[in-house]
């Protein structure tokens, strides 16, 4: 970190995102230029959403801290149910791989994402859509996962 950052959430502009028909809200309040081992966010996933899509990192840690609301993690180790004050803890590789959907019928799901950046680069898998992204500084590409030889 290069300085002292404070800042209020109510006074970050929320960054609309879509994914595969699903519509989530980023807000991102360290991050960028700002930093140089890890990120921060919070995340806001409308009734009946999910956010990110499923997936996982090669490089970078994830811990997310649910704020309010009421969701469904699915993971590698399975589906489990999720609630404010829950801090959920993801390696890198296979292992890690999640998605937090909201199950809510009446409010959003917010959480924290915090992510440990342990090199500039990162490429993240999502396993349900064949495809990667290479993540780094300047850098954010979306790419199809090579065919498996049979």
């Amino acid at each position: 970190m290069k300085d002292l950052i404070i800042k209020n959430v109510a006074d970050i502009e929320g960054q609309i995102r879509e994914r595969d028909g699903n519509t989530f809200i980023v807000k991102p309040v360290v991050a960028g230029d700002d930093v140089d081992t890890f990120t921060a966010a919070f995340v806001e996933i409308p009734v009946g959403n999910y956010a990110f899509g499923y997936h996982f990192h090669d490089q970078s840690e994830e811990v997310f801290y649910v704020v309010s609301g009421t969701g469904m993690l699915r993971s590698f180790y399975g589906d489990k149910e999720v609630k404010a004050g829950d801090m959920l803890c993801f390696p890198t590789g296979e292992k890690g791989a999640h998605v937090l959907s909201n199950t809510s019928e009446t409010e959003p799901l917010v959480f924290i994402d915090f992510d440990v950046k342990a090199t500039r680069f990162d490429i993240v898998t999502f396993p349900d859509t064949n495809t990667m992204m290479v993540t780094g500084t300047h850098v954010r590409e979306m790419f199809p996962l090579p065919e498996k030889a049979e």
